[in-house]
């Protein structure tokens, strides 16, 4: 990725934001002036901040949670426990940028890519609730192969002629900062997220992993990744281009109804504790951007895995509250800070005897705003 691209998205990055994510839970932070003090010389002072976290909830057989309301949630930042003053549940589109590692320590895991990439595709979106997709290959270079495009039958015919294995090195984390980049330019959707198809190595990259994962916290797009575990290989693989069609295998999905009611996933639909571990590169890089990381042990783990995530992704809740730090005392205390401050956030479940088993874990965990 060409180092003034990567500037510029870093530069429209900058100010009051608050990024967050459940499958799997991911916060942003919308800011607004709000309050008026009166007037001083004709001028305003404005000094209100508004934040909005999106939060994935998983029930305790790992299937995505959607019957919750505003009373079951308490969200705490810097210790001190918010007043929650708003949950919106409902389906959103999701603009999603699929990183696929084609480097050639994937070479025997293609297929895995290519399944995965055709599993989190929704094959029913509801109408006026378009997602859509973008493809980045990832190798000694990143490339954006496949531009968002909301056209579904198209992508996935067109997937064959680009997830085609290298012989080349891996430049995995200049791939996530083209990923972030084409979200923030060029993504249709308020909400997005990048799924990153691979083993988590890198031995190619400009950008290090430190440098990687400060993007990512002031980022706002969640980073999931899905792994292989390392047994988990195709002997005998030859690309589609020599004749092999993609080893993708669809099943017949059920409708899904509107959030919060229900959507439809069946008991096999779950993501289950040991999945949600992977090697430590990706596990720093997702938990900095408010994602996670999914490691599939056989192959019939993968569809399940994947398409669960896509329901989080597409099924989050969005709590809404008001910091009381900028209230009374604690507001008197931060005005006085020249330099813009941190702020930590925690979510749970209350009360914890009602959701045994339930899980709230991603989400990002802190924030930075101006005062």
């Amino acid at each position: 990725m060409h180092a003034s691209t990567i500037q510029a998205a870093d530069m429209q990055r900058s100010g009051i934001a608050l990024s967050a994510t459940v499958i799997f839970a991911l916060v942003c932070a919308e800011c607004a002036a709000v309050h008026s003090q009166g007037h001083v010389q004709g001028q305003i002072v404005s000094d209100a901040e508004l934040v909005k976290v999106p939060v994935i909830v998983f029930d305790k057989k790992g299937s995505v949670a959607t019957d919750l309301t505003k009373n079951d949630f308490r969200i705490f930042e810097d210790g001190a426990e918010q007043q929650i003053i708003g949950l919106e549940a409902e389906r959103v589109p999701v603009s999603f940028v699929v990183l696929a590692d084609l480097s050639s320590s994937m070479t025997r895991k293609i297929p895995f890519v290519q399944d995965a990439t055709l599993s989190l595709i929704d094959e029913q979106p509801e109408k006026h609730k378009s997602d859509e997709y973008s493809v980045v290959g990832v190798a000694a270079r990143s490339r954006l192969l496949v531009p968002f495009t909301d056209d579904q039958e198209d992508l996935e015919q067109r997937l064959s002629l680009f997830l085609t294995p290298t012989k080349e090195n891996t430049a995995l984390f200049d791939g996530v900062w083209l990923g972030v980049s084409t979200a923030d330019e060029e993504a249709a959707n308020k909400n997005r997220a990048m799924i990153v198809i691979t083993d988590g190595g890198d031995n190619h990259s400009r950008y290090s992993l430190r440098e990687t994962k400060r993007m990512l916290e002031e980022a706002d797009v969640p980073m999931f990744a899905i792994m292989a575990k390392s047994s988990f290989l195709f002997p005998g693989f030859s690309s589609p281009s020599e004749g092999n069609p993609l080893p993708h295998k669809k099943g017949p999905m059920g409708a899904i109804p509107s959030f919060p009611s229900g959507i439809g996933v069946s008991d096999g639909d779950y993501i289950g504790p040991a999945e949600r571990r992977g090697p430590e590169n990706m596990k720093t890089l997702a938990e900095a951007s408010g994602g996670g990381v999914f490691t599939a042990k056989r192959e019939e783990d993968l569809p399940r895995i994947v398409h669960t995530l896509g329901l989080a992704l597409r099924y989050r809740y969005f709590l809404t509250y008001t910091p009381d730090r900028l209230f009374g005392a604690r507001r008197n205390q931060s005005a006085t800070a020249d330099r813009p401050q941190q702020h930590k956030i925690r979510i749970e479940l209350s009360p914890k005897d009602k959701f045994p088993g339930y899980s709230v874990p991603y989400y990002k965990n802190s924030y930075t705003s101006a005062n």
